[in-house]
């Protein structure tokens, strides 16, 4: 492909169209239930400076302020209003305090539900609690208490304490957790975990972010099944791609659990995630930052991974035969009946009594 065509050639002459050719199945509304915003000053360090740990994983901008998430998701979703559930950078790279005092902020412009970095001993129970109670927190986005993926010898508990999830429990909060260990969900530890907590605490609202990080059919295959009989359990879909893994998720957990999600702004990202033997790489246009699994390449049509994310939903919808009606809920209804059952609905309620006053977020 040219590399002398423009970014708003690309966009009006080849995004545009494949848009509106493949994606006029979408819902008026869509709610993206996994993105991220955070400002230079947000970071303790760097997190993609070489001489950091776990420097080269997952590497995107080191400023994404509101304004560029709006931005990409009024490019992504010309043609629907778009919300989000959003949250800072969730590791120990991110200083948590300014992370999370931004995203509240953000959420006072219409369409974000702000979720709260925290994790176990991340705040005092006391404190936590008050933060829940007296802010318009919609639950929590589980800190990663590791650098880059070295992640294989920790576990759930680890990650989350009782304290964390008795209130999770009382207040029906979502709790949006990336599971650890190298085998992810299919992981036999990873699989006790999150069972040993959907049933100890069956208000709290259990979204595992990526379907359980299983990316790839076989590990989809191995992990689903733990989850057939757990209601507070649901999956985001944040860059899962492969028709096939949502495939299992429809077939086992029916539509209702599944919520669409981006993980903005890696899926801005002009692409698509693909599996090579046994991992996944992501193969994207030039002009983004190295990363580890990031392989770049001129000599191929791309758009945007977020309507990847979209297209391998509704492939995955059609082979399971979920219906119409059923697809367009994994894209907002879905996501809002979660949000609402918060508190008994206080703070969707008050963010959007917010809003009326705020600028409006399209």
């Amino acid at each position: 492909m040219s590399t002398l065509i423009t970014e708003n050639e690309r966009y009006h002459e080849i995004d545009l169209p494949f848009y509106r050719r493949e994606l006029a199945f979408l819902p008026p509304h869509v709610l993206d239930f996994h993105t991220h915003t955070w400002r230079a000053i947000d970071w303790k360090i760097n997190p993609w400076n070489q001489k950091a740990d776990g420097a080269n994983y997952m590497v995107t901008d080191p400023d994404y302020p509101l304004e560029t998430l709006r931005d990409d998701g009024h490019r992504m979703f010309p043609d629907q209003a778009y919300h989000a559930v959003c949250f800072g950078n969730p590791t120990p790279s991110a200083d948590l305090d300014r992370t999370n005092a931004y995203t509240l902020e953000a959420s006072l412009r219409p369409g974000l539900f702000p979720l709260l970095v925290t994790g176990r001993g991340t705040l005092p129970t006391d404190r936590l609690r008050q933060k829940i109670e007296q802010e318009n927190w919609l639950g929590y986005k589980v800190f990663l208490n590791w650098y880059g993926d070295n992640y294989a010898a920790i576990d759930i508990p680890t990650m989350l304490g009782p304290e964390e999830m008795e209130l999770a429990n009382e207040h029906h909060l979502v709790v949006l957790l990336h599971v650890p260990r190298s085998g992810r969900l299919n992981d036999p530890v990873v699989k006790e975990g999150v069972r040993t907590y959907a049933k100890a605490y069956p208000h709290a609202q259990i979204v595992l972010a990526h379907c359980g990080r299983c990316y790839l059919p076989d590990e989809m295959k191995g992990a689903i099944a733990c989850l057939a009989d757990l209601p507070n359990v649901y999956m985001d879909t944040s860059m899962v791609m492969d028709p096939q893994v949502l495939e299992m998720v429809f077939r086992t957990l029916g539509s209702e659990r599944v919520l669409f999600a981006t993980d903005f702004p890696v899926a801005a990202m002009r692409g698509r995630r693909v599996y090579l033997m046994d991992h996944w790489v992501d193969v994207v246009l030039p002009g983004y930052p190295p990363s580890a699994y990031r392989v770049a390449s001129d000599d191929m049509h791309a758009t945007f991974m977020a309507w990847e994310i979209a297209l391998a939903i509704r492939r995955g919808a059609e082979m399971a035969g979920i219906d119409e009606a059923a697809l367009k809920g994994v894209f907002f209804q879905n996501g809002m009946n979660v949000l609402n059952r918060v508190r008994k609905g206080q703070p969707v309620k008050a963010l959007q009594s917010a809003w009326k006053t705020a600028p409006k977020f399209e």
